[in-house]
């Protein structure tokens, strides 16, 4: 960490040299209080972070950095939840756990041994925990006060402390303006209370990308609104607006509008695709709209008041909604109040274990409850058989529950920042029908505790069932952030660690450092490792019976020699942990052909999913339907007429795949001269003319950037990769655009080609008219542009050897701003020459472009090839007189998004803003261009945390062998509250049908075939049956 402390000493100091061609090392926000915990972002941060700031953003991952979290209670819960908060880079956390590790504690924490056993709880955890985030300061606490309260911005509870001193700690919380989080997990029921204060305020209620709409035409309504039409931009989903607020940008004709923040509405009976919005719209004040403008959806601070723990026990309001099937949300909440009354008034111990005369004691302190109107809900009788099921594991923790509760709770710390919407006091959720299923008669067995860390388990589902867990044999595809918590959830349950079980786990990626932020099993020492392999070992540490075989290969049709018919034959079952559909998909056939079950799940930022496949009760996954598929941006719009920056982030980064993968090998085909008889340029010459024919302007643009390239491998030198990088700046920026210009005037009109109808204008909302650039060396962009270019043309061509991992100094002289300046300054603007400009994509009814004649694209295509030509003369001739190698062997780049110093993601970022500049839009900045162009997944640890707890349950729901209703398909959206769930659907099945065929048409019947109607006889059609077998078969 050398580095990380050097770089906060130059911060503080403010000796940091702004380097050109790198990231901004701090970034700047709106809300200067936030300045100081900014400083700790730095390089090595922001990539660490990076899947975590595509869903929650640098600023809050920032205000994280600052927060000082009170965890009281470290058994699953607790431990869980210091878990994800470590990952998502809380800045500190003090615990609080005084009383000594018991067996059962080893079977719900993850960071606990079975030689830790009798030692203070907190003071095992403390330094295993600091290993998740060495950034992050943990501090132990011997007692739970209010001095050690005040010192923190939040403070969680998930120990069972007595009632009323849980509202007396919540109430101080509330004085003095600190969020409050309590949690309580009693076998498969949940019980979360969230309280941020009486002034906390929402800054994103739901993390969504801000909407964007095109603005189409501005009339006023009255002398106070004006009505917005608006069409949807390319790449998105076409959805209505109907309110919130949105900034005016870019619209001329009105300028007066522009850059303020409106409130819309939509009234049903207006138009489609419109909004009201309070602008005084008038032709007297000069008000006349022309053309353009954007709608972009700003987010407002929202005032969200919370209320106290004594007040929401009584009547807990609107609860979030966990079950749609029973609706038992209130009958919770009756029991969770009961059951903590229950252990007030019996020196605070909470219902033993399977005992049914203590369950009918909080049976009756709930019916006591409502007739003393201390719970007051409308409507809310007891559900006895409920209340006693809370009651009778009330004093046991799942250990798959405490995941799933240690991904919620802490998403609820996150909130604090102001990020998404808060649980509006209470959440509970039962998983009731993850419990053995009772006949009439029977229970579970065999549940006494034998001082062993699967107690709790046993203490549910019993003995047998624990020992079937150790005897499955299943295999786990993927090892990432989901697989990573499985093999924690499966080593802690148990689950393949009997004599007969095993867990077959494969994954061919190897650590990076962005994994370190979710994938919680692996350490920076890991990085480079094998991740099947890492988190193997480490899960081993958890449980030394887990019986796992680490594997690097894909699963695949390449890999069926080793994944073949007795391996899948001999598997109890499959769990995915994979992040592709394809290999999902092959997944699913495969346990569809050996029969075997498949638990499948997924997470996207704040939100998961669990699906549940069991053979012959369930649907296949497949079956589920095709995954939602993105709006694609069409190749024109990318090409020629961008209107959102992300069509411009989307263009540069396949230029760094033309310009650095691509042009390398074709220059490489004219270059090259094995023998007298070769002559790769006679055959790129030939392509050339072959691409002129559909692609006349690609082809011009391949052989000019070819051209530029074959002279600097002529002579290589830094200053010639300068001038191949000088070269493409005009090409790019500004000879493509005036190709545009020229085919497409400003003053062109849309004519149907057919009637000769004029359309109206040609450039409009969508087809925004382009300024070609003039090079400016006092601009960033344009001074990034040539020094990223230049640097990796020069490492393609071998002037520069490659950057290694982890060289933070790599080509350090080469950044600074006097360094590419002096180089620009001897630098030569090539000449234009026009190109035709291509037509594809454009509608069928749009008036084409104004071409080059045919003679004079022919002329100027024989004057590119007459240079091309001179310039690979010139390199052969150097080549044999020098006595060097006749191959030009050019270095392609291999685009890394996570290497911040590389100038892969600054080409990207500067090319995507000097084609911003091109079209008048806003510009990008490093980061934000990172996610987008590095196709960078939105993941958070507390959603995979989540998800993980609830496929634990859905296994063990497979084990019990349960029918088709008790399997759950599940969505959760921590952002805004959401889970819900809904029954498996039964498998497709097939059966017998007959159909009957007609004669064919080309083969004509006789007059006797038709009856008097003309209808065909029976005789003369066909009967086909398709037999099912067996009958009914899925």
């Amino acid at each position: 960490y050398q580095f990380v402390l050097i770089f906060r000493k130059m911060l503080k100091t403010k000796k940091l040299m702004s380097f050109v061609g790198t990231p901004s090392k701090k970034i700047k926000l709106n809300d200067s209080s936030m300045s100081s915990s900014l400083e700790e972002l730095d390089l090595k941060s922001l990539n660490k972070f990076s899947r975590q700031n595509a869903a929650l953003g640098a600023e809050t991952t920032a205000k994280l950095i600052k927060m000082k979290v009170l965890i009281v209670g470290l058994r699953g819960v607790g431990m869980e939840t210091a878990k994800n908060l470590a990952l998502q880079g809380a800045g500190a956390m003090t615990l609080i756990d005084t009383a000594v590790v018991v067996a059962k504690d080893v079977g719900v924490n993850f960071f606990l041994r079975e030689s830790d056993i009798g030692r203070v709880r907190s003071e095992v955890v403390a330094p295993r925990l600091r290993e998740l985030n060495p950034l992050c300061t943990v501090a132990i606490a011997s007692a739970l006060n209010d001095t050690v309260i005040l010192n923190h911005s939040a403070i969680v509870i998930t120990s069972a402390l007595p009632l009323s001193e849980l509202i007396e700690i919540n109430e101080v919380c509330r004085k003095h303006s600190i969020p409050f989080f309590y949690a309580f997990t009693g076998g498969v029921c949940v019980n979360i209370f969230v309280d941020h204060g009486s002034n906390h305020v929402i800054h994103d209620p739901d993390g969504e990308k801000p909407i964007q709409k095109l603005i189409s035409d501005i009339t006023p309504l009255n002398s106070e609104e004006c009505l917005v039409r608006y069409e949807t931009p390319e790449g998105q989903i076409a959805m209505a607006i109907n309110g919130g607020s949105f900034e005016i940008s870019e619209v001329v004709g009105i300028e007066s509008i522009n850059n303020k923040i409106y409130p819309i509405s939509h009234d049903y009976k207006e138009p489609v695709k419109t909004v009201r919005i309070p602008f005084r719209y008038s032709t007297e004040l000069g008000h006349q709209y022309r053309f353009g403008g954007v709608m972009t959806e700003k987010k407002v601070p929202i005032s969200y008041p919370m209320k106290s723990l004594a007040e929401l026990l009584k009547n807990p309001g609107q609860l979030v909604s966990t079950d749609l099937l029973t609706f038992s949300e209130y009958q919770q909440h009756l029991a969770f109040f009961a059951t903590l009354k229950f252990a007030e008034s019996n020196k605070n111990k909470l219902p033993a274990a399977n005992s049914k005369q203590e369950a009918a004691a909080v049976v009756q302190i709930a019916k006591d409850l409502l007739a003393s109107k201390l719970v007051d809900v409308e409507g809310l009788e007891v559900d006895d058989a409920f209340v006693q099921k809370y009651a009778l594991h009330a004093a046991v923790e799942l250990q798959a529950m405490a995941a799933f509760v240690g991904g919620v709770l802490a998403q609820e710390v996150v909130k604090v920042t102001g990020k998404f919407t808060p649980i509006p006091g209470f959440f509970h959720f039962a998983a009731m029908e993850a419990l053995p299923d009772e006949e009439e008669g029977t229970e579970v067995k065999d549940v006494a505790p034998r001082d062993s860390p699967q107690d709790e388990l046993a203490a549910v589902y019993g003995w047998q069932f624990v020992q079937q867990l150790g005897d499955l044999r299943y295999f786990m595809v993927g090892c990432g952030a989901l697989g990573c918590e499985f093999m924690k959830n499966f080593a802690l349950n148990g689950v393949c660690c009997g004599p007969e079980g095993k867990l077959f786990v494969t994954d061919a990626d190897r650590i990076e450092l962005s994994n370190l932020t979710r994938q919680f099993l692996f350490r920076e020492h890991n990085v480079g490792q094998p991740k099947s392999r890492a988190a193997a070992a480490m899960a081993q540490q958890m449980n030394p019976k887990f019986n796992v075989e680490a594997m690097e290969l894909f699963v695949g049709a390449k890999s069926e020699d080793v994944f073949n018919d007795d391996f899948w034959g001999r598997l109890s079952g499959v769990c995915n942990a994979l992040d592709n559909m394809e290999a999902r998909i092959y997944v699913d056939t495969q346990c569809v052909k050996y029969e075997k079950s498949l638990l499948e799940s997924g997470t996207m930022g704040p939100s998961g999913n669990v699906d549940t496949i069991c053979p012959f009760k369930t649907r296949t996954y497949r079956d589920g339907g095709d995954a939602a598929e993105g709006g694609g941006v069409p190749m024109c719009t990318l090409r020629n007429f961008p209107h959102l920056t992300e069509h411009c982030i989307e263009w540069a980064r396949d230029q760094f795949e033309l310009l650095f993968v691509k042009l390398g090998p074709s220059c490489a085909t004219c270059l090259s001269f094995l023998d007298d008889n070769d002559d790769g340029l006679a055959m790129f010459e030939q392509k050339i003319r072959e691409k002129a024919a559909s692609e006349a302007g690609a082809a011009f643009f391949d052989i000019r950037s070819v051209t530029s390239l074959a002279k600097v491998a002529a002579s290589p030198s830094i200053g010639g990769a300068a001038q191949l990088a000088f070269d493409l700046f005009h090409f790019l920026f500004r000879d493509r655009i005036l190709d545009l210009q020229a085919a497409f005037p400003a003053n062109s009109r849309m004519v149907d080609p057919k009637t000769g109808q004029d359309k109206g204008p040609f450039w409009g909302e969508k087809k925004r008219y382009p300024t070609a650039l003039e090079f400016n060396p006092k601009d960033e962009s344009h001074v990034n542009f040539i020094l990223a270019s230049t640097c990796l043309f020069a490492v393609m061509i071998g002037l520069i050897p490659p950057k290694k991992e982890d060289d933070e100094f790599w080509l350090k002289d080469y950044r600074s701003h006097g360094f590419i300046v002096n180089i620009i300054s001897g630098l030569t603007v090539p000449p234009y020459i026009r190109a035709p400009v291509s037509a594809e994509g454009m509608a069928e009814d749009e008036t084409g472009p104004k071409q080059l004649g045919k003679d004079e694209l022919e002329q100027t295509l024989l004057g590119l090839f007459v240079d091309l030509r001179a310039n690979v003369e010139s390199y052969r001739a150097r080549r044999l007189a020098s006595g060097l190698s006749r191959q030009f062997q050019p270095e392609p780049a291999d685009f890394e998004k996570d290497d911040d110093l590389n100038f892969h993601i600054s080409f990207v970022t500067s090319c995507a803003n000097l084609r911003c500049d091109n079209y008048s839009l806003k510009r990008t900045d490093f980061h934000a261009c990172k996610v987008i162009a590095g196709k960078i997944i939105a993941a958070i640890a507390t959603t995979t945390a989540a998800v993980c707890g609830l496929v634990m349950l859905e296994l063990f729901k497979l084990v019990l062998k349960k029918d088709t209703d008790a399997y759950m398909n599940r969505q959760i959206a921590l952002a805004v509250n959401l889970l819900t769930s809904y029954t498996a659907e039964k498998p497709i099945s097939f059966k017998t049908t007959t159909e009957i065929v007609p004669p064919n048409p080309q083969d004509p019947l006789p007059s006797e075939a038709f009856d008097a109607q003309g209808k065909i006889l029976p005789e003369y059609l066909t009967t086909v049956v398709r037999r099912a077998y067996p009958e009914g078969h899925s």
